[in-house]
């Protein structure tokens, strides 16, 4: 689906996007966060990634090491694909229910948040259609898919949550070789994400955005 939608005039723009191991986040847990932050008009191969993952030390210092990244960016905007509906709220409810402090970012407000799945959600609410998924959103625009794959399996949020992110923690745990394979295969999948969140942000406002993540593929077999 595509969204028209004006330019907010950001000059430089972050975005969020999490793996989590369920979506309610009183039965599942974060695994994998990643941040963004990319210019206006810069080509897009030098906008900048930051990937962080769970290790020994736990949850909490996973959410506070990421969320304080995003907060000391330079960033005018925030934009997410249903960062106010999930990735956002997830964290401050994990971390609430682990007794930590919130780790609300600092431009998750009305005028600096720009979800721009939360438009399409009420268009299609509107029409009496499902909700798209990203990757319809991407092909809307004829931006390419991107593909990962992990032992021949097409990673989605429903395999991601149900095996690949229980696994990868239970390698975590016990200090595995196979973590740094998890890695590759997490970095791939969270680092095209973010791309496809600038580059529906950057189509919806009419923008230039040359990506060069969408569309590539990555197997990991572990």
């Amino acid at each position: 689906m595509r969204f028209q939608r004006d330019d907010h005039g950001f000059g430089t723009v972050a975005t969020l996007d999490i793996e989590t191991t369920h979506y309610d986040a009183e039965r599942g847990e974060v695994v994998s966060v990643g941040i963004g932050h990319h210019e206006l008009g810069a080509p897009a191969g030098e906008a900048e990634y930051e990937l962080f993952h769970r290790d020994v030390d736990g949850e909490p210092a996973l959410i506070t090491r990421s969320m304080d990244y995003l907060n000391g960016l330079d960033a005018d905007g925030l934009v997410t694909y249903n960062g106010r509906g999930f990735d956002v709220e997830f964290l401050v409810d994990r971390m609430y229910r682990l007794g930590e402090d919130n780790p609300r970012p600092e431009l998750d407000g009305d005028d600096t948040h720009i979800d721009i799945f939360a438009d399409r959600k009420q268009r299609a609410d509107q029409r009496g259609e499902k909700w798209p998924a990203l990757e319809e959103c991407l092909e809307s625009y004829d931006l390419p898919v991107p593909k990962t794959l992990w032992n021949g399996r097409t990673v989605t949020n429903k395999l991601f949550g149900r095996e690949v992110g229980p696994v990868f923690l239970d390698a975590v745990a016990s200090d595995s070789d196979d973590v740094a394979a998890f890695h590759d295969l997490i970095d791939h999948y969270l680092r095209t994400d973010l791309e496809a969140n600038l580059a529906l942000y950057y189509a919806d406002i009419g923008r230039d955005f040359e990506p060069v993540h969408l569309g590539t593929e990555t197997s990991v077999d572990v």
